[in-house]
């Protein structure tokens, strides 16, 4: 039996104007018509979304309305994955943001962080049932059709032709792991962020 589910959601975030396009004088082109999930380009023009949060949406907002479940889900076995896609300057980094720079402040810090956060509170919480829990997250990319991982420091930058030999497979239940990534454990919040700017 394929226990798999797959669901996607599609939201849009309406990013607030940067300094430069203030100084600049760009107009706001978008505009939202309140509990309704359009997003309407000039007058004539209307897409639809799963959700659309506008420019004074708070980022724990669409944390906690998009983004809570999924996590909560990977301590019943569900994989979850948050995808940002866009044209340059449509607010990805915004909306994602890694958030282990100080000079963020908390209500700005992006989906990442939170996430982080999310996952190690409740770590920390399930460790009073004497569940022990260390997440080891596989770090690697997909450049010109070949896995780089991202931890192996014994991976020669230059050796371009080499062949990885890393694989992505899929189970019987339709689940997606990899062989042959370098994991390294991770028990908090500090530890993540020495990871991702490890590279």
């Amino acid at each position: 039996m394929n226990t798999t589910i797959r669901k996607e959601i599609s939201l849009r975030k309406i990013r607030p104007q940067l300094a430069k396009e203030k100084i600049e004088g760009c107009h706001i082109c978008t505009s939202v018509t309140p509990g309704e999930p359009q997003v309407f380009l000039g007058k004539d023009k209307a897409f639809t979304f799963d959700y659309v949060f506008d420019i004074d949406s708070q980022q724990e907002q669409i944390y906690t309305q998009c983004i809570e479940k999924l996590i909560e889900g990977c301590f019943e076995g569900y994989n979850a994955t948050v995808f940002a896609y866009g044209q340059t300057g449509a607010g990805k980094t915004y909306t994602m943001g890694t958030g282990f720079d100080v000079n963020i402040m908390e209500e700005e810090q992006g989906i990442i962080s939170r996430a982080v956060k999310h996952l190690f509170k409740s770590i920390e919480e399930k460790k009073t049932t004497a569940i022990k829990n260390g997440v080891p997250p596989p770090e690697f990319k997909l450049y010109n059709e070949e896995v780089l991982d991202l931890f192996d420091t014994t991976r020669d930058i230059d050796a371009k032709n080499k062949k990885s030999n890393i694989r992505i497979h899929e189970d019987s239940t339709g689940g997606i792991y990899t062989v042959g990534v370098t994991t390294r454990t991770v028990n908090t919040e500090p530890e993540v962020a020495v990871s991702l700017n490890y590279r």
